[in-house]
């Protein structure tokens, strides 16, 4: 089995989570939304992976924090389908300055947008992250995590 790590960031700014929209040229959830994130690297610390993802992706320079939710998915559907292992992490940003321009080829991001919880989960999500992103709301509630 070829199992790989991701990360995904989740940022609040003025009760606002970010979140970002898949490209119609993504090969796998076209239109979906999700938190910005992805795939650690070989040689990268988790911090490392999650920091220059969302760099890349948003823009954003964050710090990495504690875990809000962990799930798994299949990464396609054929034999050789690798099977990622994603964490949620609450993570400060230095700012909110979205900037979409350092993405790389195979980011697939079209937009992003600042949402309230409350809306969230009427949104177009990636379906195996619609449950992971509802613990995390659970999870910011519970435990009052905000900015």
């Amino acid at each position: 089995m070829f199992v790989q790590f991701a990360q995904k960031a989740v940022i609040e700014w003025q009760g606002k989570l970010l979140l970002v929209m898949k490209s119609r040229d993504d090969p796998h959830e076209p239109g979906k939304w999700e938190l910005p994130g992805g795939r650690m690297q070989r040689d990268e610390s988790p911090d490392e992976a999650l920091v220059r993802e969302v760099y890349e992706e948003v823009g954003l320079k964050v710090h990495p924090g504690r875990p809000l939710a962990l799930w798994s998915w299949r990464l396609g559907s054929g034999e050789d389908a690798a099977t990622v292992i994603a964490v949620a992490r609450l993570c400060t940003a230095n700012n909110v300055d979205v900037d979409m321009s350092r993405q790389v080829e195979d980011d697939f991001i079209e937009r992003y947008g600042w949402f309230d919880r409350d809306e969230i989960l009427g949104l177009d999500l990636i379906p195996s992250a619609r449950g992971p992103i509802a613990t995390v709301l659970e999870n910011l509630q519970k435990f009052g995590l905000d900015e």
